[in-house]
Order: structure tokens, then sequence, then C-alpha cells
């Protein structure tokens, strides 16, 4: 049984060529087709799932390469294969040729097709129709893998443009924050100030010191109600020792 057929793919001659004699990687873009096994350069152990009418059938077998020619693109592949559940068998000699037409790849398939058991009994007609379906799939799948751009190479050794890290540099204290009273013990991580080993801080220097001091006075001056309290506060202060020192002077008089 011969039967012939054609595919046509955008591409360069060579690279549709090179795709198609790499078996392993095209084998599958032909729906059901899957390499099992690698003998050698030009021998492939090979899978086959086709589908004839209602009839679903599995074939087994050997793909050569009998002829390879690169200057002119024709490969010339022999086949034999089993059944896995049946006593058919499937043998055939496939011419393969490409042609190139402009921005085209035109591929022509011949093949010499023997046959026996249940695929033998379809008839020309239906592994006509079957071969013409396969073959659009086949040109349609061998379309997108030309079309794939080639895997960019990584070595790992690609020097890559790394910014040094910025030194951390403590944030200050807040003046108000440092000013609380529950929240004094925070102020040890404040520039100027070392925590002493019972937890309470103590002024590292004398500068620091008055600098945290006037800190307080500014933080208690910027509020309203804090300046009135502390003038109170003062007046208090004032008049107690005021009447203390009244005291003493009666005392004193009255010794005299």
């Amino acid at each position: 049984m011969q039967v012939d057929s054609t595919f046509s793919v955008v591409g360069p001659i060579g690279k549709v060529w090179d795709t198609l004699m790499d078996f392993e990687r095209v084998a599958g873009c032909l729906p059901g087709a899957r390499i099992l096994n690698k003998l050698s350069e030009d021998a492939y152990q090979v899978g086959m799932s086709v589908k004839l009418g209602p009839v679903n059938m599995e074939y087994k077998g050997l793909l050569n390469v009998l002829e390879r020619d690169a200057a002119a693109h024709r490969a010339v592949l022999g086949g034999k294969a089993q059944e896995t559940r049946g006593q058919g068998t499937a043998e055939a000699t496939v011419i393969l040729a490409l042609a190139e037409e402009g921005t085209t790849t035109r591929g022509t398939v011949s093949a010499d097709l023997a046959l026996s058991g249940k695929a033998a009994a379809m008839g020309k007609s239906v592994i006509g129709s079957v071969t013409e379906q396969m073959m659009g799939l086949f040109a349609g799948n061998l379309q997108s893998m030309l079309a794939e751009p080639e895997a960019a190479s990584v070595d790992g050794t690609a020097d890559a443009a790394v910014e040094p890290a910025a030194e951390a540099v403590p944030a200050p204290v807040p003046v108000a924050a440092a000013a609380a009273g529950p929240a004094l013990a925070s102020t040890a991580s404040a520039p100027g100030l070392v925590p002493a080993r019972d937890g309470a801080p103590s002024a590292g220097s004398s500068l620091d010191a008055f600098s945290f001091a006037k800190g307080i006075a500014v933080d208690q001056l910027s509020s309203p109600v804090k300046v009135m309290g502390l003038v109170a506060a003062v007046a208090c202060v004032a008049y107690w020792a005021g009447r203390r020192s009244a005291f003493r002077m009666l005392r004193l008089c009255g010794r005299l």
C-alpha cells in the first residue's frame, strides 16, 4: 500500500532538516509516537498508538535510518512493528524529502506500507484519511517547536553588580520618649548614654548629660499645661522654702 503525504512549515530548510533528524526530540510532534530507546545513531526502539476508525492499536518495534543525505535534505527510513495486543504487524519504508519555497519548507513523505491483522481490514481510504490528520497535527507541532527560542546558557559565572549594604545607623530616641518616666529605661540605647549594670542609664559624658537634661526641659516647656504645672511646682517649693527659712530665723532669735 502506497501512502503519500505532504506538510509545510515556516523556517529555513537547514533548521527544519536538523530538527527532523533529531528523532528523540521530534517524535513528540507525531501524535501517538514515542522513542523507547536509542540503540545507535541510526537505530531506535519505538512505540506507536494509532486509532483507525473505532479500533485502537498499539505497536512496538524498530526504526532504522537507511539513508541520510544532508546536502539533498533527503532520508530513507525503515520500520517494522508488532501489535502489543494482537497478531497484526506493520512494516514500512518511508522516503522523506525537503524543498525550500521562499521562507517555507515543504516536506514530502512517501510510504510503502504493508499491514496485517485488523489494520489491514480498514482499507486504504481510512488509513489515508488518518494519515492526513496525523500529518496536519505533526506540522503544527513541528512549527511550534521551530518557533521556540533557543535556551540561554546559564553557567553561573556572570558577575552581578552588588551594592554594598548600608551600615545600620541607630535611630535617635525621640525627646518626648526619653522624657517619659516609664520609657526611661529605653534611653540606654540613645547616643551618649551607657547602660549601667542595674539597667539604669548613666551619663557617658557631661556634654551628653547636659544635652539629655536640655531635651527634657525643652519637651516640658513645649506644652502650656506642663509649663503651668512647672510654675506651680516652683512656686510651691519657693513657698515652703521661705517658711522653713522664717522658722529658722525665729528659733535663732529666741535663743539669743
